[in-house]
C-alpha cells in the first residue's frame, strides 16, 4: 500500500524573502481557516437561538391554551345552554341549577369523561343527560384540563376549538409533571431538587435530573401542585 506524508517545509532552507512569503501565506491561511470557523460556530449560535426560541413560543402557547381550557370548563358548567344533545329528550337545556357536572378523569387510560346528571323528581333516580368523552393520543402529552375542556364540549353538542386538538406538545419540565424516558416503561413524577419524595409512593425524579436527562413529559395536569 502506498504511504502518504504530510510535507513539511524545510525553514532553515529558505531565503529571507522566501520565509516572509512563506508566512504571509500561513497568515493568510490562518485568517481564512478561523473565518471559516467562525462563521460555522456563529451558524450553529444562531440555529441553536432559533430552536430555542422556538421552543420557548411553543411552551408559551401550550400554557395559554390550558388556561383558557380551565375558563371555558368554568364558564360552560356553569351557563344555561339550551338545545343541547340529551341522551333522553333530544335536543334538550343543560341547566347547572338542577344539572351536575362529574369528571371522570383516568390518567392511565389518558381519557377523560363527563356526565351531567340530574335526579328525577319523580323516581329520585340519578340520570345521565349527557356524556362527552376526551382521548389523548398515545404520542400527545395528557392534560386534565384541555381534556375537560373538550370533553365538556362535546357532551354539549359544541364544537371542539382547533387549539384544544391540536396544542404543543411541551417543552419545559415542571414540577408536579409525570415524565417518561425513551421507552415509555419507566415513569415518574417531577419533584423539586430541594425536596422529599412524597409518601404516598411511586417513582419520583429531581427537577434538575429531569431536565439533564431529557425526560419526555406525559402528562402535565401539575394537579398534585394546585394547578
Amino acid at each position: 500500500m502506498k504511504r502518504e506524508y504530510a510535507f513539511k517545509p524545510n525553514l532553515d532552507a529558505m531565503g529571507y524573502e522566501e520565509l516572509l512569503a512563506h508566512g504571509d501565506a500561513v497568515m493568510e491561511a490562518i485568517k481564512k481557516r478561523t473565518f471559516q470557523e467562525g462563521f460555522r460556530a456563529a451558524k450553529q449560535v444562531q440555529r441553536k437561538l432559533a430552536e430555542m426560541k422556538t421552543s420557548i413560543n411553543a411552551q408559551a402557547r401550550r400554557d395559554e391554551i390550558v388556561e383558557q381550557a380551565k375558563a371555558d370548563v368554568e364558564e360552560l358548567s356553569s351557563t344555561f345552554r339550551p338545545g343541547c344533545p340529551s341522551l333522553i329528550y333530544p335536543p334538550s337545556a343543560f341547566d347547572p341549577s338542577r344539572q351536575t357536572v362529574e369528571f371522570i378523569v383516568n390518567s392511565k387510560k389518558r381519557t377523560v369523561v363527563v356526565l351531567i346528571t340530574y335526579v328525577s323528581s319523580i323516581t329520585k333516580i340519578k340520570n345521565v343527560a349527557f356524556r362527552g368523552i376526551a382521548k389523548t393520543a398515545p404520542s400527545d402529552c395528557f392534560n386534565v384540563h384541555i381534556g375537560k375542556a373538550i370533553a365538556l364540549r362535546r357532551a354539549l353538542g359544541l364544537a371542539v376549538p382547533d387549539e384544544y386538538l391540536n396544542a404543543p406538545q411541551p417543552t419545559e419540565v415542571r414540577v408536579g409533571d409525570f415524565i417518561s424516558d425513551v421507552s415509555g416503561v419507566n415513569k415518574a413524577l417531577v419533584i423539586e431538587d430541594d425536596s422529599w419524595p412524597p409518601f404516598s409512593g411511586g417513582s419520583v425524579i429531581y427537577l434538575k435530573d429531569a431536565r439533564k436527562y431529557g425526560c419526555r413529559t406525559i402528562d402535565d395536569s401539575r394537579e398534585e401542585v394546585g394547578e
